[in-house]
């Protein structure tokens, strides 16, 4: 069996029908663009796709099939990724917690303009990183893509599903083409769906910029993190 035009249009297919599964990615891919923009939501559906094209090699190479049969593995990596949502989520909550006694929109807050200063990339220093210039990207869209990239990278289930996934459309005897080809597709499709979403959310700009609204995103946000965090660590 040879990959076709078939076999990556429904390989595409589930990609998309898993990618666009609500879940830890869509929620900090929302958290993102809401509260930092556009390009801060690019950068974690990058980080995210970047993560998947990760799980997809390590399935083709037989890693991920390591992870998935220790339970030790397993069980540290499952861990690590519930207790970074869960972080997340707390500091979601705790950011419109301080907006609401405050009466200031969350991105006003002390604590966030300590961290956007922490992560800014100096002047006198953009012109030493002309690949960061290029890219636009300073160090608050790089800490999205890791956002993006941790969240995803923690989450076991997702070895899972490539290894469930990928031998039924793999041939036989695979060539490194054939699974660069897949983790291409894989990248591509992860990307365009969370860019759509941050497109959606940039088009709804002016209403989430309202104090009471992104109040109620970070209060939604937060909580849906925490519970994904929560639910990570203790499903089996």
């Amino acid at each position: 069996m040879h990959l076709t035009v078939t076999h990556l249009a429904a390989f595409a297919g589930v990609m998309a029908l898993g990618t666009m599964s609500p879940g830890p990615d869509f929620a900090i891919v929302l958290r993102h663009a809401v509260a930092s923009g556009r390009r801060a939501g690019f950068a974690t559906a990058v980080g995210i796709a970047t993560g998947i094209l990760g799980w997809v090699l390590l399935a083709a190479v037989g890693v991920a099939a390591l992870v998935a049969a220790s339970p030790v593995a397993y069980l540290s990596m499952k861990l690590a990724g519930a207790a970074y949502l869960v972080v997340v989520g707390l500091r979601t909550l705790w950011t419109a917690i301080a907006a609401r006694r405050r009466d200031l929109p969350p991105d006003t807050h002390a604590d966030l303009a300590r961290l956007a200063a922490a992560f800014d990339v100096p002047r006198h220093r953009r012109r030493r990183l002309p690949w960061l210039s290029l890219l636009a990207w300073d160090r608050r869209h790089w800490s999205a893509f890791r956002a993006g990239l941790l969240t995803n990278v923690f989450n076991p289930k997702v070895a899972v599903f490539f290894l469930a996934l990928l031998p039924q459309f793999l041939p036989e005897h695979p060539t490194p083409g054939d699974t660069l080809v897949l983790a291409t597709v894989s990248f591509a499709v992860t990307a365009g769906w969370f860019t759509t979403v941050t497109l959606v959310v940039g088009a709804m700009k002016r209403l989430l910029d309202r104090r009471a609204v992104r109040r109620g995103l970070d209060t939604l946000m937060g909580s849906a993190l925490l519970t994904l965090g929560l639910r990570l660590a203790i499903d089996n």
